[in-house]
């Protein structure tokens, strides 16, 4: 059985009727060289840390990083543009800072008073990250804080089938990331197949293994749960350099997550059922690609087979070329430059607004 495309994930994912696209909200050119980012500094404690990359990585690349417990210590949105008025605007995921009772999140770091971005002349941009999570709630953010563009870690077609009411050509591509601290040493002594994550109806692959998985020869590490005491991936990573090979399902959605990535900076081989157009940078050569509805006598053998030919020297070729292109001052060098791109475009198109205050189409930012 092929691998699966984009396509053909987008023909099994129910498109919503009742979230239309928003329209591209007005946007007035601001000449400061002032950029923010509205960050969660306690999401360098969560069980996993991508979230504090990204925004801390724009905080490195000359963001002021905003926020409870951050360098300019602000939580209201409107006296932070008063203060500073910058010319793009990033706002970490709401579900991070809109916390609701009972959540494991910092309920300090909640931002007020989002809607003075409709009043401010800057780009205004939000992370998008599981775009299968209430799309209605997440359209209403996107109105509250005139949201300009959206950052996304996955295929911006799976992103509109999933959240149709972004604009697919305001999508700025970056990638899930790695911090080379918790990356292991190389580790020569290793062997067999390891699968870990949740298992939910969200990974039906996983499901099916995870029923045969003395079958499979799986070596299996649940998930730890959702929480804030303290980031899990070093301990994670150290793990799974002690196997050949690492199967990382890519979900219904066919999500890139970030397993592929650390399992491949960690030294495995990685088998998965990523669409086979989702391309990864560098490293797509260390993927070898299942269907989701592989049959599992088959699976075994392609597991078995990976295993039987881990290279030691080729695995380590991929993992420093993983550990190169995914560390996080990099793949957030590359997003700023594509949020800069975006506000570049952004001027441009306002210039070419006909009459009737249309625009000319707009391509997709994408980190390259």
């Amino acid at each position: 059985m092929h691998p699966r495309t984009v396509q053909e994930t987008l023909n099994q994912l129910k498109p919503m009727q009742t979230c239309q696209e928003l329209p591209r909200p007005a946007f007035m050119s601001n000449s400061s060289t002032e950029k923010v980012v509205l960050g969660v500094e306690s999401m360098q404690r969560h069980m996993t840390d991508e979230g504090w990359q990204i925004t801390n990585g724009l905080a490195c690349q000359g963001y002021r990083h905003c926020g409870y417990n951050l360098d300019y210590p602000q939580t209201n949105v409107r006296k932070i543009v008063e203060h500073t008025n910058p010319s793009v605007v990033v706002v970490q995921d709401i579900r991070e800072w809109d916390i609701q009772p009972g959540n494991f999140r910092e309920p300090e770091a909640r931002f007020e008073s989002i809607t003075a971005l409709q009043d401010h002349n800057s780009l205004n941009v939000t992370i998008l990250k599981d775009a299968h999570q209430n799309p209605l709630y997440h359209r209403q953010a996107a109105i509250d804080m005139a949201c300009h563009a959206w950052i996304v870690y996955y295929h911006p077609r799976i992103v509109k089938r999933l959240a149709p009411y972004v604009r697919e050509q305001d999508l700025i591509r970056t990638y899930h990331s790695l911090d080379l601290d918790h990356v292991p040493l190389w580790n020569n002594v290793r062997d067999g197949i390891v699968m870990s994550g949740a298992v939910s109806s969200a990974y039906p692959l996983r499901q099916r293994m995870r029923q045969f998985q003395t079958k499979l020869g799986l070596t299996w590490l649940n998930h730890p749960g959702y929480h804030r005491r303290g980031c899990c991936t070093p301990d994670y990573m150290q793990f799974l350099s002690k196997f050949k090979v690492a199967v990382c399902t890519s979900s219904r959605y066919g999500y890139a997550l970030r397993k592929i990535i650390e399992a491949t900076a960690a030294g495995c081989q990685v088998v998965t059922d990523l669409p086979v157009d989702e391309v990864l940078p560098e490293i797509d050569g260390n993927l070898i690609r299942v269907h989701p509805d592989t049959n599992m006598n088959i699976l075994r053998s392609t597991l078995e087979q990976a295993v039987a030919n881990y290279s030691h020297d080729r695995q380590y070729d991929f993992a420093l070329k993983a550990q190169f292109r995914y560390n996080y001052p990099t793949v957030i060098s590359h997003l700023a430059n594509a949020i800069e791109d975006k506000r570049i475009e952004y001027n441009a198109t306002t210039r070419m607004s006909v009459p009737n205050g249309s625009t000319q189409p707009a391509t997709t930012g994408q980190v390259s």
